[in-house]
């Protein structure tokens, strides 16, 4: 039973999950993570307080949400340890690994005892939260008891999340040495291993020993399979795993998305079209993102006819469009450069959409700036600053836009408007914009231009010895001195190397 301070008689009133739950509680803890979404739907009563929760992620402080459960819990309500585990899977899902872990310590500091895949699921969240190496530190803090299959199972998993193939691969060594029977899971991490540490020529003979040791495979081991193939450029091979699991189990539509993008690659968009309305014929409907993978894919082999059709199947089917089905539209329709019908949608967009989203202006803008209609994209920005909706990748789209066009003139301005555009934090050009600035500066010998470039930086709070030496270089190619230069170095505080100090030399005339 869950403990709180509350009156003994209000505790036994807090319930666990019922005998009815038994069953789901089982499946819920058979594994950390699964290649096919599972259920994640709540109980009714369930959601108002998961609402509540979730409300708290967003910037949220530490213990808010633990805070909320408590109050919860003295209101004398029923909450059960399914329901809590369903809220911080709900949460993990939604990537409020924060929140989900302090929901899991909320219920272990009340007394839950914690089962080996609920041990499993906190490796996981501490992995996103605190890092591989957090994960560790708890994993082998664990009592040997609790080591369990799936203990080591997600630390495996979590080795191939953080790129860090070798070390889970030497862990595998370590499972195999301590007769660690593989399962579905472990086999999937493997693979996912070997694809990360460039070795997809494992990946094949790992699924013949998962196939020999009688272990199912799933949807995500056949894709990895498929993938080694791919990557290994036999596609013939990956056709015929295809043709054979055609044979005994459904195929999921990742796999066919996955033929079609290698069939594009080798200019073969016949064959990319009929793997795609195979995965459209599979698909599970109310599944976003198969729609989205479709209209991606028609759009690179340009069928612009084929778009539009997944597009009206795709709001027929959802009650409400989302601002991302609208982005991934306009970025196909960018794709197969249908300016018109990109202008329709975005005007529907606009006259519709409930939150907005800088990221599909952005395409239009970008879309307006490569057809070289500037004015209409320059009022997009004044219209969208004036109301604090620009973002850093607005910036980054004019910058670069006047400075392929080699209107420094033009990408200098939009640096000036960086404040004004991005609100809500300090925004810094990166240092491949501020390169190029720097460059064109010295290969013209413009003087003025890097001293209004650097004054910009200033502003930004981000003038660094870098912009400093690409200011020196700039006078040194135009033949002028200027001694105040390493005044105005100390004055900023700035630390200069040796290579710094040998430009300076130059620039003061020394």
């Amino acid at each position: 039973m869950l403990r709180t301070a509350i009156p003994a008689a209000a505790r036994r009133r807090i319930s666990f999950a019922p005998a009815r739950f038994a069953h789901e509680l089982a499946q819920v803890q058979a594994q950390v993570q699964s290649a096919v979404p599972g259920r994640d739907g709540l109980e009714p009563s369930w959601v108002p307080l998961y609402r509540r929760i979730s409300k708290l992620s967003h910037g949220r402080q530490p213990g808010m949400a633990a805070a909320e459960m408590t109050k919860y819990l003295r209101e004398r309500r029923p909450l059960s340890e399914y329901q809590i585990v369903a809220y911080i899977r709900k949460l993990r899902k939604f990537k409020r690994h924060a929140c989900a872990l302090e929901l899991m310590d909320w219920m272990e500091a009340r007394g839950a005892k914690l089962t080996p895949g609920h041990q499993a699921l906190r490796i996981d969240l501490v992995s996103k939260v605190h890092g591989i190496q957090a994960a560790e530190e708890y994993f082998w803090s664990l009592p040997d008891i609790l080591k369990s299959r799936k203990a080591y199972s997600c630390l495996l998993n979590c080795y191939g999340e953080h790129g860090m193939a070798f070390k889970g691969l030497k862990f595998y060594e370590k499972m195999k040495a301590k007769n660690i029977v593989p399962n579905t899971l472990v086999y999937n991490s493997l693979m996912a291993l070997y694809k990360k540490a460039g070795q997809p020529e494992k990946i094949p003979s790992t699924f013949e020993e998962m196939r020999e040791s009688g272990i199912t495979a799933n949807s995500f081991t056949y894709f990895s399979l498929v993938e080694s193939y791919v990557t290994m450029n036999d596609l013939e091979a990956a056709e015929k795993v295809l043709e054979e699991l055609q044979k005994v189990a459904p195929v999921h539509w990742s796999l066919y998305t996955l033929m079609a993008n290698s069939y594009i690659k080798l200019e073969l968009c016949e064959k990319a079209e009929v793997a795609l309305k195979k995965a459209e014929e599979v698909m599970n409907k109310d599944e976003l993102s198969s729609w989205y993978f479709l209209l991606s894919i028609y759009a690179r082999c340009g069928n612009a006819t084929e778009v539009k059709r997944i597009w009206e199947s795709l709001k027929s089917t959802f009650k409400k469009c989302l601002n991302r089905s609208y982005l991934v539209m306009l970025q196909a329709l960018s794709t197969i450069d249908d300016f018109e019908s990109l202008q329709q949608i975005f005007q529907e967009w606009e006259s519709s959409h409930e939150q907005y989203d800088m990221r599909i202006t952005n395409v239009m803008i970008k879309a307006y700036l490569d057809k070289g209609m500037i004015d209409e994209a320059e009022a997009i920005r004044q219209r969208t600053m004036a109301k604090g909706r620009c973002d850093y990748r607005t910036i980054y789209i004019f910058a670069e836009f006047y400075l392929e066009k080699s209107n420094v003139t033009g990408a200098l301005e939009i640096l000036r408007d960086a404040k004004k555009m991005v609100t809500a934090h300090k925004w810094v050009p990166s240092k491949k914009l501020t390169s190029r600035f720097l460059k064109h500066y010295e290969e013209s010998k413009d003087v003025d231009g890097v001293e209004s470039f650097c004054e910009c930086l200033r502003k930004l709070e981000c003038l660094d010895a870098e912009a400093y030496e690409g200011m020196m270089r700039t006078y040194i190619a135009a033949g002028r001195t200027n001694p105040s230069i390493a005044q105005r170095i100390e004055d900023d505080g700035i630390h200069v190397g040796p290579e710094t100090m040998k430009l300076l030399e130059c620039v003061s005339g020394n």
